[in-house]
């Protein structure tokens, strides 16, 4: 249901959408795509997922919720695995098995490609929740937090009524990350709301990257 305003304001969502495309600058992640090791001891903390976590439009490394969510744990280090663009089956197919088995800490950050691609519920529920698992299974020791999909209905960025449809639906998203998190005992907190963002007005900047990360790390407290 969460897709149906999409869906039947599809023509002018759709146009929409191309010309924001077109607007929109092509911003690299100040972590290159793929899995990386930063700090003297990286193994104990894991960020994992999409443009979020790799920190499309960043200055540096230091700036993104990986290193936000590292330095609130009071770790040394990071492993950072994601890449733009990437929807939760995708990190879950590309770097669900790179979480090393000593990992204490882990931040899982996905969902805003797949309400970009209109990613039915069921199928977003079966990719989220089988990431979810493969991290428990990799790293059984590690207290992991999810950050739940973007709050696109607050973004100054997209007009109306893209707006207003693409919230609805990740909204919905939101609905089944929270409810795959608490089956699995598994604290959420909110997802990114686009009034703090880097020049492409979608990713966010360093304030907002590194306030993710340290909400993140809180929750585990």
């Amino acid at each position: 249901m969460s897709r149906l305003p999409a869906l039947l304001l599809a023509p002018v969502v759709l146009a929409q959408a191309t010309v924001l495309r077109r607007r929109t600058p092509e911003l690299e992640p100040v972590i290159p795509n793929g899995v990386h090791r930063l700090g003297a001891h990286p193994e104990g903390v894991v960020a994992i997922g999409d443009s979020t976590v790799v920190g499309n439009g960043l200055a540096r490394a230091a700036d993104t919720s990986g290193s936000g969510f590292a330095d609130a744990l009071g770790a040394s280090g990071v492993t950072v695995a994601g890449r733009s663009g990437a929807t939760a089956g995708e990190v879950l197919a590309e770097f669900g098995a790179t979480v090393p088995a000593e990992a204490r800490a882990v931040l899982v950050l996905v969902g805003w490609n797949d309400a970009m691609r209109l990613h039915g519920g069921r199928r977003f529920r079966r990719e989220l929740g089988a990431l979810l698992d493969a991290l428990r299974a990799a790293a059984p020791r590690a207290r992991i937090v999810l950050a739940e999909p973007p709050r696109f209905g607050a973004f100054p960025v997209l007009p109306q009524p893209l707006r207003a449809a693409l919230g609805a639906h990740a909204t919905g998203l939101t609905r089944i990350a929270r409810s795959l998190a608490a089956e699995r005992g598994i604290p959420t907190v909110a997802g990114l709301d686009g009034t703090s963002t880097v020049a492409d007005g979608f990713h966010p900047d360093a304030e907002a990257a590194r306030d993710l990360g340290t909400r993140a790390a809180a929750a585990l407290r």
